[in-house]
């Protein structure tokens, strides 16, 4: 592999890989300690009692994620190369963690501020009168219906997208400074050979299984038509707050598809792919720690019946 493709790849894997995983497993770590143990000493999160059930379905997605991200490790730090299985299990985690994270979020939001099917339902203020219970059903039921025929549509779309293995060309990042160019060769590039038998100059090992994009573009869009379709069938028996739930759960799948979409199939080349996947991660994880300290840190709260105040 050339100088400029190592050092991508070590940008990647050793800098923006190693901050994701850091801050994923902080992460896990302090909601676990505000959702699970007594409060500690230093509190970072003040949790409701109420706010328990969907925080802890939001730190099990966290878990899946940082998961996913130790799976990623062992491919990328201990087997130093593509493998089918490793990326598999990466895919699958990753895809289940975006759902209940999706889900969650929105159980949160339903029960905050949206309360839909109630009196204090967010869309009285233009329904001015809920009908959900009435012969009529929900004024919003066709939008829902919409967006859940949106989601089968946009998954359907990703089966068009190309599963072929994803090869990374070096030949890109041929750095325009020749002695330190031969120098690599001349120096680095045998020491590396010699003591990293799965090295590749030409950079063959660094590639995409084409049954990882399978699973990814053909797979989890066909489970996420499957969840959303559930979803239009549990609307059309009028129970919408559970077709509401599995249309959620399809978006949040179908949004981790999406991203391999804009990625992989969008930029066409697997380092700068690589790079964007964990970038993505990182600035996500940043956005849902700082979220969930504004969200649950008012000057009083009430933790598991005990009043605490910061």
């Amino acid at each position: 592999m050339d100088l400029g493709a190592i050092l991508l790849v070590l940008l990647t894997g050793l800098v923006v890989k190693v901050a994701v995983m850091i801050l994923g497993a902080r992460l896990v770590l302090r909601v676990y300690q505000a959702t699970y143990q007594f409060p500690p000493k230093r509190l970072w999160l003040l949790l409701p009692k109420e706010d328990l059930p969907e925080i802890k379905l939001l730190w099990w997605s966290f878990v899946l994620f940082f998961s996913s991200e130790l799976v990623c490790g062992i491919e990328a730090y201990i087997l130093l190369q593509a493998s089918a299985l490793v990326g598999i299990a990466h895919g699958v985690i990753s895809a289940i963690g975006m759902g209940l994270f999706a889900l969650g979020s929105y159980l949160h939001l339903d029960r905050r501020i949206l309360r839909y099917g109630t009196s204090q339902c967010l869309a009285n203020r233009i329904c001015r009168g809920c009908t959900i219970t009435a012969a009529a059903r929900c004024k919003f039921l066709l939008v829902i219906l919409q967006i859940a025929t949106f989601i089968v549509l946009a998954a359907i779309a990703a089966f068009f997208v190309p599963t072929d293995r994803m090869v990374v060309d070096t030949s890109k990042y041929l750095l325009p400074f020749d002695s330190l160019n031969a120098w690599f060769d001349n120096v680095i590039k045998p020491w590396l050979m010699v003591h990293f038998p799965n090295y590749q100059p030409t950079g063959v090992a660094y590639y995409l299984p084409g049954s990882v994009l399978f699973l990814e573009f053909r797979i989890l869009p066909a489970i996420t038509v499957a969840i959303a379709l559930a979803g239009i069938a549990y609307l059309r028996r009028q129970r919408e707050a559970r077709g509401i739930r599995l249309i959620v759960l399809a978006a949040g799948i179908l949004s981790y598809v999406y991203l391999g979409i804009v990625l992989n199939a969008g930029t066409g080349d697997l380092l700068i792919a690589s790079l964007g996947h964990e970038i993505a991660e990182f600035w996500f994880l940043l956005i849902i720690a700082e979220f969930l300290r504004r969200s649950f840190n008012p000057e009083v709260q009430v933790i598991r019946g005990t009043d605490v105040t910061t």
